[in-house]
């Protein structure tokens, strides 16, 4: 509910315990009167995210927050529209009726709302979870992902130590003139602050995760404010739905 460091609402975020980068980035985007509150999982063990996460659910109430916010891109393990359904069926029991914004139905959302229809994706990790975030956003979204690059990381509590120049390698990689926009998932790369200057160099839209997940459980609350300095998409105020 909110409180007086919140006045606007009280925000719990879901976060990996080893993504250090994730805190700061969504401390800078929230807005005067928003009260975040992170929780954190382990997501050491990368074949059962989902299990963590759901076991951290229920200690978020203990904020009494206005929305509960899954922050992770669990897309890139062998996902499915199905699969997503069934997860966040879950997580809705275990919140006595807080709503809940995932980070991947967030980054559906988003790519609906910049009009996407062909694009090329950035992740972190191996060749294998971007196939699958690949498969996961055609069936999900109905659009063209033809191209994709990964950083190939290993483990997950590295992904922070990524260079920038490794970065702007990797969507240099997938610039290519037949996309309309960029899709980069998992939170720990932390581009959020580098948004408005990769959208300036592509000439497209690019959809963060994190900053896609923010702007959308904003939206959802209610809160329409423009968020200047984070790219396109937090400027808008409307959802696609």
């Amino acid at each position: 509910m909110p409180d007086r460091f919140g006045p606007r609402g009280v925000f719990a975020v879901i976060i990996p315990q080893q993504n250090a980068n994730m805190q700061p980035e969504y401390e800078r985007m929230r807005p005067d009167g928003i009260n975040n509150q992170m929780y954190r999982f382990d997501i050491s063990d990368h074949d059962r995210v989902a299990e963590a996460v759901l076991k951290t659910v229920p200690t978020t109430l203990g904020c009494f927050p206005d929305m509960i916010i899954t922050g992770n891109s669990i897309e890139m393990r062998n996902w499915s529209v199905d699969r997503q359904r069934q997860y966040c069926e879950q997580i809705a029991a275990l919140t006595d009726g807080v709503p809940v914004v995932t980070a991947t139905d967030a980054t559906e959302n988003a790519l609906k709302t910049m009009g996407a229809k062909r694009i090329g994706i950035v992740s972190p990790m191996s060749e294998e979870y971007s196939k699958s975030v690949q498969e996961y956003y055609e069936s999900a979204v109905e659009i063209e992902v033809p191209y994709a690059s990964w950083l190939q990381v290993k483990e997950s509590k590295d992904i922070i130590n990524v260079s920038v120049e490794k970065i702007l390698e990797a969507f240099k990689a997938i610039d290519h003139d037949d996309v309309d926009a960029f899709l980069h998932v998992g939170g720990a790369l932390g581009i959020t602050g580098m948004l408005e200057e990769l959208e300036q160099k592509l000439g497209r839209p690019i959809v963060s995760s994190n900053a896609a997940t923010y702007w959308y459980a904003l939206r959802k609350h209610g809160i329409t404010d423009p968020m200047p300095g984070f790219g396109q998409l937090l400027m808008r105020t409307e959802i696609s739905g």
